[in-house]
């Protein structure tokens, strides 16, 4: 059960805050509401009580995104399908799905293809979209803005080269989780 001040994602629509919770008569029935404050924007969205445990997920605390960064990022890249339309659909079907894990993936793969070779517009496109949800996910858990997230996860991703090449960071991707949160841990306060 959700409750107001509840940090969650929506399934399709990223990261946000549970404001409230009213009743509002739509059609025929009263019907309950959580009003919902998205991250990034002004918008808010609302989702019927009733229905909510099936397109709302509480985020994840700083301790458990952190680990899942280290180990997802710290994993082999996957093999995305060659075929455009197929790689698209492999990927919106990972996006869509509303898992932080998921989100991961697609940030890693993408960018290791972006290294082997430019991504296309389409590409580069769900891979914007995987940081935005990401780094959603990543301002609730730390408590911080999510441009400032947004950048320290684009930042990180851009230095892999650079990170793979320094004597001190040869694995960069066991010490990648580890870097994207290090700067927040000193900027957050609280548990999590």
């Amino acid at each position: 059960m959700f409750s107001v001040g509840d940090k969650i994602i929506h399934c399709a629509q990223g990261a946000g805050v549970i404001t409230e919770e009213k009743d509002m008569q739509i059609t025929e029935t009263l019907k309950s509401y959580l009003v919902i404050r998205m991250l990034g924007s002004s918008s808010t969205l609302m989702v019927p009580s009733d229905r909510a445990e099936q397109r709302l997920r509480p985020a994840c605390t700083r301790i458990a995104l952190r680990r899942l960064l280290t180990v997802e990022l710290a994993g082999e890249p996957g093999k995305l399908p060659q075929d455009y339309k197929e790689r698209a659909k492999h990927i919106e079907d990972k996006l869509k799905s509303g898992e932080t894990k998921e989100w991961v993936k697609v940030v890693r793969d993408l960018t290791f293809r972006d290294e082997q070779s430019s991504l296309s517009m389409g590409d580069r496109q769900l891979l914007d979209r995987a940081i935005d949800l990401l780094s959603g996910e990543l301002a609730l858990a730390q408590g911080i803005d999510q441009e400032e997230a947004m950048f320290r996860l684009k930042s990180v991703a851009q230095r892999r080269d650079e990170l793979a090449d320094s004597p001190e960071n040869f694995d960069w991707l066991r010490t990648l989780g580890q870097k994207v949160m290090e700067p927040f841990a000193r900027s957050s306060v609280g548990t999590g």
